[in-house]
């Protein structure tokens, strides 16, 4: 009897270690996923010289539209990713070298498909790290026609959005120890998503706003305030001590797909020597929990890992369990952008 009572408490003592080791999120009966089990290879790489510094991809039909961080335009590629059309966005001057200087520049690090009364609209963010990155842009697509009302001269209207950013920056926890720096936007399941770069030590956040009370504000709406945010943290991947931040969203039925990159550097302002990209996904069922969460991810692999910025991403379809067809842009740093196909399987 006595050793049968060892046995017992040997074997429950067991349990309750190994359950103390999985991550929070399995309270929530989600897998977690090992990098180990998941694996995005590219399967097509494209280059364009003419399309400066891609940061930013929405899919809409059998179009896809790119902007750029350091470009007043929004590129529309076709179905087989050929550049079919740019539209000036906002003010031109200052791109008459293919690029707007640094200092000046709107820093477009996301846009995302928004639907209201009816119709399509694409709305792009500015980064926030510097006071002419704290603008959004409404552009409003009917079909496959450009729809210019509220636009002004261009073909987006322009939103200060300066008092949304200021709001995030007032407790200086909000965004996990780092400078504001949005990277990535995302819209779905009745929510607005941001997600938050980390920078050096800081962390990934998620902000996420009800798209209810977030659309009054952006169309300034009399007596809209800036909505509350819900925040969520998470942890990325680490190569020497250096951990990654995310650099696009897209969401897909129950997930929040992501890009992110490892650059060297702690500043949100100056590029770094990239180390890595990765791709992976947020369940929307670990959006709101109060633990640092670390999240699914694996490398870009081409023979070797992918060492160009991915920036942002779209999810074509999914092929069966598991397995996803995936578009992803990157920056080259240079005043080029590259298009990946991309295969992501999880096991």
């Amino acid at each position: 009897m006595n050793r049968f009572l060892g046995f017992l408490y040997l074997a429950l003592l067991s349990l309750l270690l190994h359950s103390c080791q999985q991550p929070a999120a399995l309270l929530n009966n989600e897998s977690a996923i090992p990098e180990r089990n998941m694996k995005a290879t590219i399967t097509q790489q494209l280059h364009y010289d003419t399309l400066p510094s891609a940061s930013g991809l929405e899919m809409l039909g059998d179009h896809y539209y790119v902007v750029g961080d350091d470009s007043p335009y929004l590129y529309r590629l076709d179905k087989n990713f050929r550049l079919e059309s740019q539209e000036a966005i906002f003010d031109t001057a200052g791109f008459e070298n293919g690029r707007v200087a640094k200092a000046d520049k709107a820093d477009l690090e996301g846009i995302t498909l928004l639907q209201h009364q009816g119709k399509p609209y694409l709305l792009m963010m500015g980064s926030g790290s510097a006071p002419a990155r704290r603008k959004a842009y409404l552009y409003n697509i009917c079909g496959d026609d450009i729809c210019r009302e509220g636009a002004g001269a261009h073909g987006a209207k322009t939103i200060n959005i300066d008092k949304l950013y200021q709001q995030l920056e007032q407790k200086s926890d909000t965004l996990g120890g780092s400078l504001l720096n949005i990277e990535g936007v995302a819209a779905g399941h009745g929510k607005l998503y941001l997600l938050q770069r980390a920078i050096g030590t800081g962390q990934n956040v998620l902000i996420s706003y009800r798209l209810s009370e977030f659309i009054p504000y952006l169309l300034e709406e009399a007596n809209a305030q800036p909505p509350q945010p819900e925040l969520s943290y998470f942890r990325l991947p680490d190569i020497n001590n250096l951990q990654a931040g995310f650099s696009g969203a897209y969401v897909y039925d129950d997930k929040l797909f992501f890009t992110a990159s490892l650059e060297d550097t702690n500043d949100a302002y100056a590029d770094g020597e990239v180390l890595g990209s990765y791709i992976g996904y947020i369940p929307f069922s670990w959006i709101g929990k109060q633990d640092t969460l670390d999240v699914p991810a694996t490398l870009i692999l081409q023979a070797d890992p992918y060492t160009g910025k991915a920036e942002s991403l779209v999810v074509q379809k999914r092929e069966g369990r598991g397995r996803y067809r995936l578009v992803v842009v990157s920056d080259d740093d240079m005043g080029g952008s590259e298009l990946l196909e991309v295969l992501l399987s999880v096991d």
